[in-house]
């Protein structure tokens, strides 16, 4: 089976196209959804069209709670606080039900996927460093969790008690206790612009980039009248 599993789209409907693409040149069988749909950029209904046409699996992320209003905004970044407000005017209703009917934590037979920790999905606690994955490691309840959250591509396992953090710039096989995290479709943090994701195939794991029109995304944040800031960190992906 081959999966692409995608997190933090953030309302980013150009660099879902580019991945979409992506996803049929690799000839994908599954797309697998770690959340945050919503949040941050201009089209979340056309995002959210997407996941509930395309993805076979999908956990809701923090911004989608926000937005049903089970998060108290005042958690949340003023960037963030403003997105959500605005998200909240313009979803459509269909997709309100489709994010009331979505799970927060999903299983397949051989992995967990969540949006923020296996330690306690649905809390928005990151994993940032080796002490954060460790607690989420011996917490989780397969031995391979993919999640999403912190915008960041990264992998950790655990091997003779210590957490290893993977080189992701190669494939690698999936293999014990490891936590895979695929990076943001429509808001990367590491310094690059480009979206983020991950292949799954036969035991092992990939990590793809794709460019896409990040100026074109910026400009219709801000026709929307979306904080100036969302805009300018896709230029420079952080």
């Amino acid at each position: 089976m081959k999966a692409g599993i995608i997190a933090d789209i953030h309302g980013n409907f150009h660099a879902l196209e580019a991945v979409e693409a992506l996803l049929i040149r690799e000839n994908v069988e599954e797309v697998w959804c770690l959340g945050d749909v919503v949040g941050y950029g201009a089209f979340p209904n056309e995002c959210l069209n997407w996941v509930k046409s395309n993805a076979r699996r999908f956990v809701v992320g923090n911004h989608e709670l926000a937005v049903l209003g089970f998060v108290d905004l005042s958690l949340l970044n003023d960037y963030a606080r403003e997105a959500i407000k605005w998200t909240k005017t313009v979803l459509n209703e269909e997709f309100r039900k489709f994010l009331l009917e979505a799970k927060i934590q999903d299983f397949t037979d051989e992995f967990q996927l969540v949006h923020d920790t296996p330690e306690s999905p649905g809390s928005m606690k990151y994993i940032l460093n080796e002490v954060e994955a460790y607690r989420a490691l011996i917490k989780q309840q397969k031995d391979v969790c993919f999640f999403g959250h912190t915008h960041l591509p990264v992998a950790y396992s655990l091997a003779g008690g210590e957490v290893v953090k993977i080189d992701t710039s190669s494939s690698f096989a999936v293999d014990g206790r490891m936590l895979i995290n695929p990076g943001s479709v429509g808001q990367p943090r590491d310094g690059d612009p480009r979206s983020s994701l991950i292949i799954y195939e036969d035991g092992y794991v990939r990590y793809l980039r794709v460019e896409y029109d990040a100026k074109a995304a910026a400009k219709a944040i801000l026709k929307a009248g979306l904080p100036e800031f969302l805009a300018a960190r896709l230029i420079v992906g952080v």
